[in-house]
């Protein structure tokens, strides 16, 4: 009885062009996402490709009086890109893409301009996952909003009832065609992405992707279906659906982003900065200055080498003395990075936790987290990054001290910068908040359709 009454709602809607008209705008919309994506994918590619090629060439080439001038001079490192980075650019165009390695100062990511501003800030670039999150939401709510009152109103309900059919029969009927129709959308939609960008490690994260958007969108398709059943009429349904998209698409997220922001405010760069400097220079509890700190390394280290002046050392002491103060200095900047992490965390934590109440905010954070664009994602490369500059620092200025290869032969030798991301496992893990909501969701719909499937008025 369900396929019957699915394939009677397919001819319904084929007759006035619904189905045509949402399926080409959603696939046209989709397709100018992918495309859009795909070459700004090959063009950072290339740019980053030719940056690293380039920075690493003048590194090698190099000509400094001594490696710790060479620290001076530095040198940059990129994030490395993924075709999943530009299916959701998440925080990319935030957060930055390029770090720059110099001693006794660590440089925060470079972050490119925004343009247009507008665009950017209100619903971000668009991408494919734009195009799932934001608007598709529309074209269920379009396709499912007058599937029922359309034939109470019209007496074809009545009809079908008089003809033997259920209540539960007609509207499983409608649901099981609509969510045959998201699942084709859906699927069309991703299949202009993926195929041509995913590599072979890609491929779980992509399942999940579209597990994911699946239960996303089906929420939708139930919840346009549900209110069909409860609204008087179709004007009221389609009302009432329009504003349940601006609720849970626009209020809540911004709502979210104040909320954050006013309980757990961030320090300004420039405040954050003075007192990493005066930390630095006085101490990290402020009793410990740097000349004093100075002293104390010109103690231990003749001591160590049982001499009695610094000329009689067999290292260069002056080198000694600014990887010490390099070692310090990471010190400042980890205790205040931490403490400008956990502010970042608890205004994240404002969101995770509405996600229970938002679908879009679920779907937007499992998204992210699958693409690799998220805070914790940035959060793990600023880790290896400043790893990276620190081992980069620290081998000039042992160089320096020690004596071993110098020139264009210890600068070859500098290991490049190599990315691993975190493991799927990983990232799944700070994501069952998110999951438990969409599953809520989707099973908060299903009970409202199963009940008017019992409940809902046939005239």
């Amino acid at each position: 009885m369900f396929s019957i009454i699915a394939i009677k709602e397919w001819h319904m809607v084929s007759r006035n062009y619904t189905m045509a008209i949402t399926l080409l705008s959603a696939l046209v919309l989709s397709g100018i996402a992918a495309a859009g994506s795909r070459l700004l994918y090959r063009q950072e590619e290339q740019q980053r490709e030719a940056a690293n090629r380039q920075f690493r060439q003048q590194w090698e080439q190099l000509r400094a009086d001594d490696p710790h001038s060479a620290a001076h001079f530095g040198t940059y490192i990129f994030k490395p890109l993924t075709p999943l980075s530009r299916f959701d650019n998440g925080l990319d165009p935030f957060t930055g893409n390029a770090m720059r390695i110099e001693a006794h100062v660590q440089h925060n990511m470079a972050t490119p301009p925004l343009q247009p501003a507008d665009l950017y800030l209100r619903f971000g670039a668009l991408t494919p996952a734009t195009v799932l999150q934001l608007f598709f939401p529309l074209f269920l709510f379009f396709l499912c909003f007058n599937s029922y009152t359309q034939e109470k109103n019209s007496g074809t309900l009545r009809l079908q009832l008089v003809q033997g059919a259920t209540l539960r029969s007609i509207i499983h009927g409608k649901a099981l065609l609509y969510l045959s129709v998201m699942a084709v959308m859906l699927s069309l939609s991703m299949l202009l992405y993926f195929p041509m960008m995913a590599s072979g490690s890609a491929w779980p994260h992509i399942l999940l992707l579209v597990v994911s958007y699946g239960c996303y969108a089906g929420i939708f398709v139930l919840l346009g279906l549900w209110l069909s059943t409860v609204a008087r009429h179709a004007g009221q349904s389609l009302l009432l659906l329009c504003g349940i998209w601006l609720c849970w698409h626009i209020l809540l997220p911004r709502l979210a982003a104040a909320t954050g922001e006013a309980l757990y405010p961030l320090p300004s760069q420039p405040a954050v900065q003075e007192k990493i400097d005066r930390a630095i220079k006085s101490g990290i509890d402020g009793n410990d200055p740097r000349d004093a700190r100075t002293a104390r390394l010109e103690q231990a280290t003749l001591q160590q080498y049982k001499v009695s002046s610094i000329d009689q050392l067999p290292i260069n002491f002056d080198a000694v003395r600014l990887q010490a103060d390099e070692d310090y200095a990471q010190r400042v900047y980890e205790k205040y990075a931490a403490m400008t992490d956990s502010l970042i965390r608890l205004q994240n934590s404002v969101q995770h936790n509405l996600a229970l109440a938002d679908p879009y905010l679920a779907i937007r954070s499992i998204s992210m987290a699958l693409c690799g664009t998220d805070y914790e994602h940035q959060y793990h490369f600023n880790q290896a990054a400043t790893q990276y500059r620190n081992m980069f620092i620290r081998r000039l200025n042992n160089a320096m001290a020690y004596g071993g290869q110098q020139g264009h032969q210890l600068y070859g030798q500098m290991p490049v910068f190599q990315y691993q991301p975190p493991a799927t496992a990983q990232v799944l893990r700070k994501q069952w908040l998110p999951a438990l909501s969409l599953l809520l969701w989707l099973m908060i719909t299903i009970s409202l359709l199963n009940r008017s499937a019992r409940h809902a008025p046939i005239q």
